[in-house]
């Protein structure tokens, strides 16, 4: 008959659980809507009429949000501008700007005001025509994009203490740890002079300002970032001049605080350019050729960590029965980080209403993703760059016009793994954009869109949080025999053969003079009972 000593008893009595704290993401839910504008305002009285529209720009902005249980309030505005020509003065032109605001409040189902919110929005489509020459029609289609994340706690035990004739598993978890979730601003500030070739700026009609080749690097409590800017003005000169424009590229660097960040880590960095202001000021001779150009950058700021987490998997004793309790947790574990880059080669033609084509002044462009969807291979991307182009046109009476239009792309961005219930970021940016004429009613444009996407893998594990020790099941101990021949099963592993038959692995190592860990179907092996 076999029998426990109540020694080895009490000391498996005595076995504590050894926890540490585990902190997780947990994704709750990812939403999108879509929201309308539709607002007319007049033009201001220190404007001029409006003869005719020749291009606008628009940029929607969240001012505020408010979590709340199964809601959320966002508030935000939508910025824009139009440059126009001028009615009744024959190659005069000018510019006016203004802001709609919006507000609404969006149903989330089991959204919490403790969960992590993040709130972004898009501008989807914008349309700006004139009623009359005082009167404007601004309507447009706003996007806005809802992630609500939760940070789990669990206490896990990663190993025991004061435990005797106790047999361990442990398990080797690899996660993405979330070392930095934040948003700030990074602002631009910056004096320039014009070209000497270039007259005196008598009168700033129009500015459009792009960022361009931004590259973001975790630092050490610092996230350094560095790009350029791109100018592009229209203005007056003195007087009998014709209309001048400029383009100037004004590079920028610096840093912004990130506690916790260090070199080496995973950024998922968003840029957007915010307001932007370029002021007019005499130099030293007192004649108007400095700009002063200021220009926020709203960061949206993710900093993430791969580890690995080691916890206790399972446990038991060849003196006492052990039995535990466990708690399911959420996790992500990071499954690609890429920057993947598109080319685009498209051509515009100008409308038949539209003057020729004399010289192109500027060029720029947005990328709209419209749709994405996993397959095997990664991550497809559909989507299209709006492109706007400022051009010199052969009509004395209004010297500049515009051409817009998309040009559509579909990329398949690899990534391998990537299940449909993959959680992913895509960030996408227009890294380049040129135009070369292609006679007086056609341009061709050449684009490359930057496609910065991060995934996860959401996956779940059992952590033991706690275990109640009893006496064991003596009666079924007896029944067994001393020495067992076994053979084994699919599926069968060390640990589950040692745990069944109160042995242990290290016990039938030995005794089978086992080399490797790995069984096979039919294998035959000799367990001793401890």
């Amino acid at each position: 008959m076999w029998c426990s000593d109540p020694q080895d008893r009490k000391g498996v009595e005595n076995m504590q659980l050894v926890k540490k704290e585990i902190r997780t993401n947990n994704h709750k839910v990812s939403k999108l809507m879509q929201l309308t504008i539709d607002e007319d305002y007049n033009v201001s009285d220190s404007r001029q009429d409006i003869d005719k529209i020749i291009i606008s720009q628009g940029q929607a902005v969240i001012d505020a949000t408010e979590p709340m249980v199964d809601r959320i309030q966002v508030k935000g505005h939508v910025a824009y501008k139009l440059l126009y020509s001028v009615a009744k003065a024959e190659g005069e032109m000018d510019a006016m700007e203004g802001s709609v605001p919006f507000e609404e409040t969006i149903q989330v189902d089991d959204l919490l005001p403790s969960y992590d919110t993040t709130v972004s929005c898009d501008m989807e489509d914008l349309t700006i025509s004139m009623i009359h020459s005082r009167k404007i029609a601004v309507k447009g289609l706003i996007q806005i994009k809802i992630e609500v994340t939760e940070q789990d706690v669990v206490e896990g035990a990663d190993g025991i203490e004061n435990g005797e004739n106790i047999q361990c598993m442990y398990k080797k978890l690899p996660y993405t740890r979330t070392v930095c979730d934040q948003k700030d601003v990074f602002r631009v500030r910056e004096a320039v002079s014009i070209p000497q070739n270039k007259p005196n700026i008598r009168r700033l009609i129009w500015h459009s300002v792009t960022v361009n080749e931004v590259e973001t690097k975790p630092l050490d409590n610092k996230i350094g970032i560095h790009g350029e800017l791109e100018v592009f003005l229209i203005y007056r000169a003195e007087e009998q001049m014709p209309l001048q424009y400029l383009n100037l590229d004004i590079p920028f660097s610096g840093e912004v605080d990130c506690i916790g960040s260090m070199e080496g880590m995973t950024a998922d960095i968003g840029i957007v350019l915010g307001e932007t202001q370029v002021v007019v000021e005499p130099d030293a001779d007192g004649e108007e050729r400095i700009l002063n150009l200021e220009a926020n950058l709203e960061l949206e700021i993710r900093i993430y960590q791969e580890e690995e987490m080691q916890l206790l998997g399972d446990m038991f004793s060849t003196t006492a029965c052990i039995d535990t309790e466990t708690e399911t947790f959420d996790y992500e574990s990071l499954l690609t980080r890429n920057n993947a880059k598109t080319r685009i080669v498209e051509r515009l033609k100008r409308k038949e209403n539209q003057p020729g084509i004399l010289q192109v002044c500027y060029v720029e462009g947005s990328v709209k993703v419209d749709d994405t969807k996993t397959t095997e291979d990664g991550l497809v991307v559909e989507g299209a760059v709006e492109v706007r182009i400022l051009y010199i046109a052969e009509d004395d009476a209004r010297p500049m016009n515009a051409l817009t239009g998309f040009l559509p792309f579909t990329y398949l961005v690899e990534a391998k793994d990537m299940s449909p219930d993959a959680i992913y970021r895509i960030r996408p940016t227009l890294e380049q954009i040129s135009s070369i004429m292609l006679g007086n009613d056609e341009v061709e444009i050449k684009a490359v869109v930057n496609l910065s996407i991060i995934a996860f893998a959401r996956k779940q594990c059992k952590a033991i949080t706690d275990m109640h020790v009893s006496e064991i099941d003596y009666e079924k101990m007896n029944q067994m025999a001393g020495i067992i021949g076994y053979m084994v099963q699919e599926e069968d592993t060390l640990w589950n053969i040692a745990k069944q038959y109160y042995s242990s692995i290290d016990s039938i190592r030995k005794v089978n003079q086992l080399e490797r860990d790995e069984l096979t179907p039919g294998q035959k092996l000799i367990i001793v009972k401890g």
